[in-house]
């Protein structure tokens, strides 16, 4: 099967689509964060999320740690892990995003 993204639904500096949904709490999706713009830092109370880059890079914060992220890279965000991103680049920053656990509203900003 190969998987194609949904509707992109814009969300100000990063935009995302479904790819496919294993069922209501857990699913794939892809996260576009555009160029020059960043994801202030948030968490979950309930969902983990696992990022894969697949283009672009920037700089992932996941706790009190930060990354360079580029393609290849993987990363997990359990339940309560503050992250970000800085997209500093002029191209857009491309993430497969697995969540699991997840459940609608489950998005706290700092």
């Amino acid at each position: 099967m190969k998987l194609v993204a949904g509707e992109w639904e814009d969300k100000g500096a990063y935009r995302t689509a479904d790819l496919y949904r294993f069922s209501e709490s857990c699913f794939l999706q892809i996260v576009e964060i555009k160029p020059n713009t960043n994801v202030p830092k948030h968490y979950h109370k309930v969902q983990t999320e696992i990022f894969t880059i697949l283009s672009g890079r920037a700089k992932l914060g996941i706790g009190e740690e930060s990354y360079d992220a580029k393609p290849g890279d993987v990363f997990v965000c359990k339940p309560e892990d503050k992250h970000w991103v800085e997209n500093e680049s002029d191209e857009i920053f491309r993430i497969l995003v697995f969540k699991y656990n997840w459940v609608e509203d489950d998005i706290y900003w700092d």
